[in-house]
């Protein structure tokens, strides 16, 4: 049986009206990350559907509490650095990943300054409801992380045993995450484990073709 894999549709430029579908998508998961970024919660949460849902390293849900919890914290204090967009669409769906890097907030480890960066691409499922994009589904494709110390040169005290219990795609990030808390989940779909992203493309392109 072959699979058929939503990241095999060509691109047809040709097509003028799924050019113009993609260019409101990159539009639509560009302009999320902007509001995410500069606290615009209820801007950035007009960009899902009302049934959508998110997964990534802390919190898997609906999207409505996603965005609760992200108003409490006041984002978090991250950012996010695109670098690029590619979107497929098939009719009202549409598949959209974008590679980004994830600063997160300066912290401190045992009274040092430290920052994550974090290695990834957003992976969104979207439809056209009313002739307009909403994201109904958002996942994270986790590549690599470091943590660097806020000077250069200085040692960060970390406690290696702990690290090496973590996926190697997202370790430093469940570091962090443990010091504020939070518990990350050692299943979400990173490189280090390609049949987790492997999983997570053929469900989605499942849908896609439906």
């Amino acid at each position: 049986m072959t699979t058929k894999n939503f990241y095999d549709v060509p691109l047809n430029q040709l097509d003028k009206t799924a050019f113009q579908d993609r260019a409101e998508i990159r539009e639509l998961l560009e302009y999320e990350r902007y509001c995410r970024d500069n606290g615009l919660y209820p801007q950035e949460a007009a960009c899902y559907s009302d049934d959508a849902r998110i997964h990534v390293s802390w919190y898997d849900g609906p999207a409505k509490g996603y965005f609760e919890k992200v108003s409490a914290a006041n984002g978090g204090g991250s950012k996010h650095k695109i670098n690029s967009t590619a979107v497929w669409v098939n009719g009202n769906k549409a598949i959209g990943e974008m590679t980004v890097m994830m600063l997160s907030p300066r912290t401190k480890l045992d009274g040092q300054d430290v920052d994550l960066h974090s290695y990834a691409r957003i992976f969104s499922r979207l439809e056209k409801v009313n002739g307009v994009w909403k994201l109904t589904d958002g996942d994270c494709i986790y590549e690599r992380d470091e943590l660097i110390p806020a000077v250069p040169g200085q040692a960060i005290a970390i406690d290696k045993k702990e690290l090496a219990t973590y996926r190697s795609s997202y370790q430093g990030l469940c570091y962090i995450l443990a010091r504020t808390g939070l518990q990350s989940s050692q299943d979400l779909p990173g490189e280090d484990k390609p049949e987790t992203v492997a999983k997570l493309y053929n469900e989605a392109s499942a849908w896609f073709f439906a």
